[in-house]
């Protein structure tokens, strides 16, 4: 949850005399407010109400100090070595802060908020997921040493470790992994060591010296690389976030990485599965369906000269190898053209040809299509650039996606959200806590459903692998792991949903 703190971060010009003052009248006042949690969802009156009373403050300057200290380092670190993708500041677990700093913690982060040092989402859901704070200003760091910040530092730690570790213990966990997948995935995580530590921290403090912010994310690492539990989250739809889903990319040369195996185009091949349940496709005939577009090369269906799909002859081809007309007439062109794309591979590679001049990197082309498309939580796309793209190019795809924006309003997606476990069902109502987020996590749900299955064949094969997302590592090792082997058990699981990506290789 933070650092060894040999480095403390904090806001620059930030008063800690007017936080202690202001907790302390916070403290003195209490509150009172409506309890969200007791509202019916089907309406009528408010019965219930939250109430805080008033209570007496630390007396101690010193005491309170530290708390804020370390309160503030906690969000301000976790911000700045956050990996998620498409997130604002940082998720920390409320539970652990008020283990460590008791009761104070309410009043010490409403301080913070109404001050105007850190802003809080509300993205919580209770038992799934943590709200996210961002500090407001910029973040500085000092060398400091302060044994009760890191007596916090340490207990939050481990409290940190035991709930992950109790998480994998819980029934609903194993149930889906089964009673030995935590042991050997943890064990197998820390089998990835530094190959070359001198070139590790030649590269680090290069990278250091050439831009000074991105030391706290190098400490990070470390940090990881000194402990034998390298976890440090698991989120509401099962992905796992440990030392490897956090090096950037130019680290992973110095380690022992023998090879990994990653998804060509993951998350947008993973909507295929959405395309083909919607169209009523059974999981044989869309792997069928899918295996022959994987069959089909560029060269073969797009003229260059032209700068032309002819989508009537991968009909033709769709035909010619089995599927039958019936089926093929369920899917309009764009449709098509979206699957075998995504199938082959190509799917972001066209989206940067087609921005060659702009200026934009892969990385930057798949944020702003996240953001825009496929994560977006409203349909208005008149500021987005690249949603009016991809609806002009892939319009009933699109249509798709936006049923997703309201998937209770439609009875497949509703089904859908109840079975993979983003809704409830109440008498004769459905009900989902983000319907506007429903897509991703679904998508996010699959995703980690296809990485557990892979993973649990891997270990009955005796391989040891860890996953980032949508890509297996695999570590150096005596015994010989072809990479052909690994990925004949990626392609078994995929199959099982009815899909038959493109997968690439990276060897280190």
């Amino acid at each position: 949850m933070a650092a060894s703190i040999d480095k403390l971060y904090s806001i620059e010009n930030i008063d800690y005399d007017k936080i202690i003052a202001k907790y302390r009248e916070l403290c003195e006042q209490g509150e009172s407010e409506v309890d969200n949690n007791c509202i019916s969802v089907f309406g009528g009156e408010i019965k219930y109400v939250q109430t805080r009373k008033p209570r007496k403050p630390l007396k101690d300057d010193i005491r309170i100090f530290n708390k804020v200290m370390y309160l503030v380092h906690t969000i301000a670190y976790r911000q700045i070595t956050n990996r998620e993708e498409n997130v604002e500041g940082a998720s920390i677990k409320y539970s652990i802060l008020q283990s460590v700093l008791g009761e104070d913690v309410y009043e010490l982060l409403k301080a913070l908020k109404e001050l105007g040092y850190i802003e809080i989402d509300g993205r919580y859901i209770i038992g799934k997921s943590s709200k996210h704070y961002k500090v407001i200003g910029n973040i500085k760091s000092m060398e400091y040493s302060n044994c009760t910040i890191r007596k916090y530092v340490d207990k939050s730690k481990q409290l940190l470790k035991n709930a992950i570790l109790m998480r994998m213990e819980t029934p609903e966990f194993k149930a889906l992994y089964g009673d030995s997948f935590a042991h050997t995935y943890i064990k197998n995580l820390n089998k990835f060591k530094i190959k070359n530590e001198d070139g590790f921290n030649s590269y680090i403090n290069n990278q250091i010296e050439l831009n000074p912010k991105k030391e706290p994310y190098y400490n990070f690492i470390k940090e990881l690389l000194k402990n034998d539990f390298r976890i440090f989250s698991i989120d509401n739809n099962n992905r796992m976030y440990h030392l490897l889903t956090s090096i950037e990319r130019e680290l992973k040369q110095y380690f022992n990485i023998n090879f990994s195996i990653d998804c060509k185009n993951s998350h947008p091949v993973l909507f295929n599965y959405f395309i083909f349940l919607n169209k009523g496709i059974s999981l044989d005939k869309s792997y069928l369906f899918s295996s022959i577009l994987f069959s089909i090369s560029y060269s073969d269906i797009y003229s260059k000269d032209k700068f032309y799909y002819d989508m009537e002859k991968l009909c033709n081809i769709l035909i010619y190898n089995g599927i039958d007309d019936s089926i093929i007439a369920k899917f309009k062109n764009d449709e098509l053209l979206y699957l075998w794309k995504t199938t082959i591979g190509r799917f972001w590679d066209d989206i940067l040809d087609e921005h060659i001049n702009d200026g934009y990197d892969r990385a930057e082309i798949k944020q702003k299509m996240f953001a825009e498309v496929f994560y977006s939580k409203t349909p208005k796309i008149a500021w987005k650039e690249f949603a009016k793209e991809f609806k002009e190019q892939y319009p009933n795809v699109y249509d798709l996606i936006l049923k997703w924006k309201e998937p209770l309003n439609h009875t497949d997606l509703k089904a859908c959200l109840l079975e993979y476990n983003k809704a409830v069902q109440l008498g004769d109502k459905v009900l989902a806590t983000n319907p506007e987020t429903a897509l991703p996590n679904v998508m996010m749900s699959l995703e980690s459903d296809i990485f557990r299955e892979i993973l649990k064949s891997l270990y009955r094969k005796r391989i040891s692998a860890v996953h980032i997302h949508d890509a297996i590592v695999i570590p150096c090792s005596k015994s010989l792991i072809v990479e052909q082997k690994v990925e004949d058990v990626m392609r078994t699981v995929y199959k099982n949903y009815g899909l038959h990506p493109t997968f690439s290789i990276d060897r280190y």
